[in-house]
């Protein structure tokens, strides 16, 4: 008894630990830039329509800030089911297959996508090198690069921790987010 709570808890604390980080980083550091975002929207519209002088600039800052609201919402997206999946051959199969198939799926995921992190830092080092920034605001690119490096990292590292819980457990429980829990009382 005592053996089979100690191997759930050890089994299910990484997806607690990482669900808490991505909650954090989506909720608080996306919510903060989606702000910014809507602040820079508001502004340039205002200024355009009101005042017929649209904020200079407006484009690269809303690119900027699009793709760090993207580097902060990846993982936890991962985490709570919000990525395209397609079962077809699952109905197919038995769950055996189902299971083996699940983990070498994300295994591969993560393999590929802790790749792609890294290549986006080491983009992120050579756009520094070459001095890369927006057309209008000179906004370096570098930061943004290494900003996606670890959001895409961040998800990386979910896969990685479903992955091993998939193997072991069977399963892996969804995280859900507040939209879905407004939907269905429990």
């Amino acid at each position: 008894m005592i053996g089979r709570a100690l191997r759930a808890l050890t089994v299910y604390s990484p997806l607690h630990a990482i669900d808490r980080v991505v909650r954090a980083v989506a909720l608080y550091c996306g919510g903060a830039v989606l702000a910014a975002l809507m602040t820079v929207i508001l502004i340039d519209v205002v200024g355009r329509y009101v005042f017929n002088s649209p904020l200079y600039g407006s484009l690269d800052l809303a690119v900027v800030l699009l793709v760090l609201i993207v580097s902060c919402a990846i993982g936890y997206g991962g985490r709570t089911g919000a990525h395209v999946t397609a079962d077809m051959v699952t109905t197919l199969v038995g769950p055996k297959f189902e299971w083996i198939s699940g983990v070498c799926v994300k295994v591969l995921a993560a393999g590929v996508t802790a790749i792609w992190s890294w290549r986006l830092f080491v983009t992120g080092e050579t756009a520094a090198r070459l001095g890369e920034s927006t057309q209008l605001l000179n906004i370096p690119f570098s930061p943004v690069y290494k900003a996606l490096s670890i959001g895409v990292g961040l998800y990386a590292a979910v896969l990685v921790i479903e992955a091993v819980v998939l193997a072991v457990k069977r399963e892996v429980p969804v995280l859900l987010d507040e939209s879905r829990a407004m939907g269905n009382p429990q």
